[in-house]
């Protein structure tokens, strides 16, 4: 007997050393800290090194000029009207964002079946087209008296405008365009929402006598709220980026500004006027607005909880 624990004893491994043990977490970590510096953090500290500078991306000797470059930037107003038209560009996102997938998502989910996976499927498809080539195909279908668009109006009898050269339509136009794609993902993501709604609740409400209208006002869109929240959040954070690729593509900011938002004026400044400097500093710019904006939502979201 006490040969056989003898043996057992010397065939189990020696514990790992105390440091050894504390350093195994790192080896998982390690990757991943390391991306997070060579694609995140490291650039992030370059851009506001650049904000500091005054470079064309080609001199080899950049100046130093400190804040002057924000100086500058914030006094002109193509940055005053990029940044407002980046707020129109949130208001007219919105209801694409939140109203009209949590509409589809619902109609959906009250149709369950192969019916209503194959429209899921079909609404979902613009997800997967690339947006260069969504915008080229709109960039030929808006196009003014040889479009697909124009001829069909025109071969109505209606009036059709220069839909993206004209100031009054261009940025509607292109927050139509890109709202396909939004409504179309944000609708999964409401779908997602939806299967995970208790159905008790469902029918107890239906056992009380409520109605249709009144299960989905009382009982479903209350357990709706946090997603609802959450996409908005999201669009009011992301929607200029949201409509980077089609601005860029169709109007190019134009005509006279009326498209242009922050993030298609970072990248004029950088790469239309060689401006690494202000382009840099916008870059900081946004950077700290959103991280304010996410820290804002956060603080938010936890009093609400803490509320509860």
């Amino acid at each position: 007997m006490n040969a056989t624990v003898d043996a057992e004893a010397t065939a189990a491994p020696p514990p790992a050393p105390r440091a050894g043990r504390r350093a195994r977490p790192w080896l998982y970590l390690g990757p991943l800290i390391a991306a997070l510096v060579i694609w995140v953090y490291g650039p992030l500290l370059w851009t506001g090194v650049l904000s500091v500078l005054d470079w064309n991306l080609i001199s080899p000797d950049p100046e130093f000029v400190g804040v002057e470059n924000y100086v500058e930037l914030f006094g002109q107003p193509e940055t005053t009207n990029a940044i407002v038209r980046t707020g129109f560009y949130v208001l007219g996102m919105l209801p694409f964002a939140t109203v009209f997938p949590m509409t589809l998502a619902l109609m959906l989910w009250r149709r369950p079946g192969r019916a209503a996976e194959a429209y899921r499927a079909l609404l979902f498809s613009p997800v997967v087209l690339a947006p260069l080539a969504t915008a080229i195909s709109w960039k030929f279908l808006l196009s003014p008296e040889q479009g697909l668009v124009d001829t069909v109006l025109s071969g109505s009898g209606l009036p059709s405008p220069n839909w993206l050269g004209d100031p009054r339509t261009a940025l509607p136009v292109i927050v139509v365009i890109t709202a396909g794609k939004i409504v179309a993902l944000n609708m999964v993501l409401f779908s997602a929402a939806l299967a995970g709604i208790d159905r008790r609740s469902i029918e107890a409400a239906r056992i009380d006598g409520a109605t249709g209208w009144e299960t989905t006002r009382y009982v479903v869109l209350p357990q709706l709220a946090r997603t609802v929240v959450l996409l908005t959040a999201l669009c009011v954070v992301v929607a200029g980026q949201w409509v980077f690729t089609n601005v860029a593509v169709l109007t190019r900011g134009g005509p006279d500004g009326a498209t242009d938002n922050i993030y298609y004026r970072l990248y004029a400044e950088g790469f239309d006027f060689f401006d690494a400097g202000a382009a840099s500093a916008l870059a900081v710019t946004i950077t700290a607005t959103l991280a304010v904006a996410f820290g804002a939502i956060a603080s938010a979201r936890r009093r609400s909880h803490d509320a509860r």
